[in-house]
């Protein structure tokens, strides 16, 4: 999924616990990108930060520092590996341990059907302002 898909996702997924919660709380829907930053680490992409230890280990270390950030970031970050596994490519969810990639690999990232959930997303956004 591109970036943009994955922040509409993020932000209509948890926009409502975001808005009962403490301001600080918004610095959760990071979760919903970070995967991607292995690219800019110089890590190979979708290996380590796209697993469940990488979701676990930074959910736990988030959560210990604030809890209302905690909890969105790991909403975000889950997210953002179930959009993943929607794409050709899947996920690793077990790296290291198994290097193998699970998912449904329904859609091609930045194809037709990525934009149509992210409209959705902003569309779902949008209704929540409205009502």
């Amino acid at each position: 999924m591109t970036k943009k898909t994955h922040v509409a996702v993020g932000i209509a997924a948890t926009l409502p616990i975001v808005m009962k919660c403490e301001p600080i709380a918004f610095i959760g829907l990071l979760g919903a990108v970070i995967p991607d930053w292995d690219i800019i680490l110089g890590m190979k992409h979708r290996t380590t930060t796209h697993s469940l230890t990488a979701l676990f280990i930074s959910t736990i270390i988030i959560t210990l520092l604030n809890h209302q950030v905690g909890l969105i970031w790991g909403l975000n970050y889950s997210i953002h590996l179930l959009l993943d596994s929607f794409t050709k490519m899947g996920v690793p969810l077990f790296y290291p341990f198994r290097k193998e990639y699970y998912g449904f690999k329904l859609i091609y990232t930045g194809k037709s059907e990525d934009l149509f959930i992210c409209l959705l997303a902003i569309f779902f956004i949008t209704c929540m302002y409205l009502y």
